[in-house]
């Protein structure tokens, strides 16, 4: 029996460009004054004591996140959103999400931004379903740690296995979007891959593997 298609999309260089939403995100909440030097170096200090190097692991560094109030950091995603995030949606992006739509499609953001930045976007597109990365909360302050995985890499192609199961939805029928070589195994997990503004990496991947390259 089939499912549903549906049209997975990545957010950050994908759908909204040049750059991801969190690195629009966290100078506006400096100049807010939500965060300040104090949650800056303990952002960094961990980063060094870890000895982080490399996208994925400064994207899951959050301590300069830690003790803050999360209905503010909402409130000020909302604001950042509307007057920096945005006019940075790709036209192109928002057409062919608009198609799939039209064509009764299951629209999926999967992004690594944060949930209230997430929230923001599948509001504006009107996408049925959203994947992001959420902030644990305890005693009513964030804590500085996800809750959960950071839908980045192979967690994608997983999250979206999950979901063809959860919600019905026929794969080999169904169309990604991604711009980074990190995106490979959610494009391929799919019947149709389709590699957005992609990296060198994801380029070459596209290019031997016959996968449409599109420029949003």
């Amino acid at each position: 029996m089939s499912g549903q298609p549906a049209a997975i999309f990545d957010v950050d260089r994908t759908l909204v460009v040049p750059s991801s939403m969190e690195k629009v995100f966290v100078p506006f909440l400096i100049r807010r004054g939500y965060l300040r030097a104090p949650d800056l170096a303990r952002y960094v200090l961990l980063y060094l004591a870890r000895g982080l190097g490399g996208d994925v692991s400064a994207a899951q560094n959050k301590a300069h996140l830690q003790g803050k109030d999360p209905g503010e950091l909402e409130r000020l995603a909302a604001e950042c959103f509307q007057s920096k995030i945005l006019p940075r949606i790709s036209a192109e992006g928002r057409r062919c999400l608009n198609d799939h739509r039209r064509q009764g499609h299951l629209v999926v953001l999967l992004t690594g931004s944060l949930e209230p930045l997430a929230a923001q976007i599948q509001r504006e597109l009107g996408a049925d379903l959203v994947l992001s990365t959420r902030l644990e909360v305890k005693n009513g302050a964030l804590s500085g740690q996800l809750e959960g995985l950071r839908p980045y890499g192979p967690e994608k192609a997983r999250l979206v296995r999950q979901l063809a199961l959860t919600h019905g939805i026929d794969l080999a029928c169904s169309h990604a979007y991604g711009d980074h070589h990190s995106d490979y195994e959610l494009l391929h997990a799919v019947g149709h891959p389709h590699a957005v503004n992609p990296d060198h990496l994801l380029r070459r991947k596209a290019l031997a593997r016959g996968w449409p390259i599109l420029q949003f």
